[in-house]
C-alpha cells in the first residue's frame, strides 16, 4: 500500500494544474472584453426575464420594419437639486456639492402648466415643482398639515394654483402656487371618497370623481356642489368603480374598472361615446394629446393603451423597471410631444417622447 502514495500526489498536482490553467484562460478572456460587453453579459438574464413578464407585449422596438414608433423613452426624474438664487444659495450649493436635494419616494400624480411639472408624492405628502427647462426643482410644498390621510390625484390650473384630493378627509384642497390653502371643496351628502379632480378652465367649475358613490360631483368656483354626472349602474353613462378622469376636445373622460373602461361626456354631463371594453381591464389614468390620441394606463398589465377615434392603436410598455416599462402608472400628463408618467412603484416619473412623424402608430411597440 505505501507505493500508492506518490501516485496520489501526482494526481493532486495534475488536478491543481488543470484548475489553475482554466482560471488563467477565463481571466484572459474577460480581460479582452470591454466593460460594456461584461455589463451586457451580466444583465442578459434580467432582460430576458423582464421581457417575459409582459405577456403578449413585444419587448423590442421594430425600427427594422421601417416604421417609426409612436412612443420612445427619453429620460426620467427620480429626484434632483433645488434651484438656488443669490450668493447665499450659491455658497450652499458649493458646500453641499452634487447631493440631491429632492428624492422621490412614491410619486402618484403628475400635472403641469407652462414649463413646470408638478409631482405629488404620497409618502412624503408633498408637491414638488420641477422646471422642465433647467431640470431643477423650484419649490417643495408641504401639504401634510392640511390632509386627513394619504393624498391622491393632482390638477394644476392655468393660474398655477393646484388641486389635491384627500380621500380620507372627504374633500378636495386648492392651494396657491406658493402652497397657501385657498379653497376646500366638500359635500357631506354627495362626496364620500374623492379620488380624482380636474377643472374646466372656461367655466372654472371643479369636477370631482367619487370612488364610493360612483358619480362625479361638479362644484362651482366658490366651493358649492351644483350637480352630479352619472350614477351607479350598468351601461353607457353609468359607473360602478370610477378610477380616474381626464380632459379631451370632446369633453370629460371618465375611467371605470367595473363598467365601460373609458367613457366620454360633455362638460354638462351628456354621454357621448365609450371604448376600451375587453382591452383595458383596470384603467388608472388617462391623458390626451393634441392629435386626440388617448393614452390609458392599465394596472393589470402595467401598459399604456393608446386609442384614436375610439379605436386601439397600440399597447406600450409592460411590467418592469427598465426605460419604457412600468410598475403602477398611476398618473399621465401630456405637454406638446412629451408624455409624463408617474411610475409610482419604480419611484420615478418617466418622460416619453411622442413621435409626430410616426408612420404607423400601430408599430409603436414596447421597448
Amino acid at each position: 500500500m505505501p507505493q500508492c502514495r506518490p501516485r496520489k500526489r501526482w494526481f493532486a498536482l495534475i488536478s491543481l494544474f488543470r484548475h489553475s490553467l482554466a482560471s488563467l484562460c477565463l481571466a484572459l478572456l474577460l480581460s479582452a472584453c470591454s466593460m460594456a460587453e461584461l455589463e451586457r453579459i451580466a444583465t442578459e438574464g434580467d432582460q430576458s426575464t423582464e421581457a417575459v413578464s409582459a405577456v403578449g407585449i413585444q419587448a423590442t422596438p421594430t425600427e427594422s420594419l421601417g416604421k417609426q414608433p409612436l412612443l420612445k423613452p427619453e429620460t426620467e426624474v427620480r429626484g434632483g437639486q433645488m434651484s438656488v438664487t443669490g450668493l447665499g444659495g450659491a455658497f450652499r450649493r458649493l458646500a453641499a456639492g452634487a447631493v440631491a436635494d429632492v428624492v422621490l419616494v412614491r410619486p402618484v400624480a403628475v400635472a403641469g402648466v407652462d414649463d413646470l411639472l408638478y409631482i405629488l408624492d404620497a409618502d412624503q405628502k408633498a408637491v414638488f415643482v420641477y422646471d422642465l427647462e433647467t431640470r431643477l426643482f423650484t419649490r417643495v410644498i408641504e401639504i401634510a398639515l392640511n390632509l386627513s390621510g394619504e393624498p391622491a390625484s393632482l390638477f394644476v390650473s392655468k393660474d398655477h394654483s393646484f388641486f389635491v384630493c384627500d380621500p380620507l378627509g372627504k374633500k378636495v384642497l386648492q392651494f396657491s402656487a406658493e402652497g397657501t390653502l385657498l379653497q376646500t371643496y366638500q359635500d357631506a351628502s354627495n362626496l364620500s371618497r374623492p379620488i380624482s379632480v380636474l377643472v374646466d378652465e372656461i367655466s372654472k367649475n371643479v369636477y370631482v370623481a367619487d370612488g364610493s358613490f360612483s358619480h362625479v360631483v361638479v362644484f362651482n368656483p366658490f366651493g358649492k356642489a351644483i350637480r352630479a354626472i352619472g350614477r351607479r349602474g350598468s351601461g353607457p353613462g353609468y359607473f360602478r368603480a370610477i378610477t380616474g378622469m381626464g380632459v379631451s376636445q370632446d369633453g370629460l373622460v371618465i375611467l371605470d374598472r367595473l363598467e365601460l373602461p373609458v367613457q366620454v361626456f360633455t362638460w354638462e354631463g351628456a354621454f357621448r361615446y365609450a371604448f376600451g371594453e375587453g382591452e383595458v381591464t383596470y384603467p388608472l389614468a388617462v391623458a390626451v394629446d393634441r392629435e386626440q390620441r388617448f393614452y390609458v394606463s392599465d394596472q393589470i398589465d402595467n401598459a399604456i393603451h393608446v386609442y384614436q377615434d375610439a379605436r386601439p392603436l397600440l399597447t406600450y410598455g409592460g411590467s418592469g423597471s427598465s426605460p419604457g416599462r412600468f410598475r403602477m402608472a398611476t398618473s399621465l400628463w401630456v405637454k406638446g410631444d412629451r408624455l409624463y408618467v408617474a411610475d409610482s412603484l419604480n419611484r420615478r416619473v418617466q418622460i416619453l417622447k411622442i413621435n409626430p412623424q410616426a408612420e404607423d402608430a400601430g408599430m409603436g411597440l414596447a421597448p
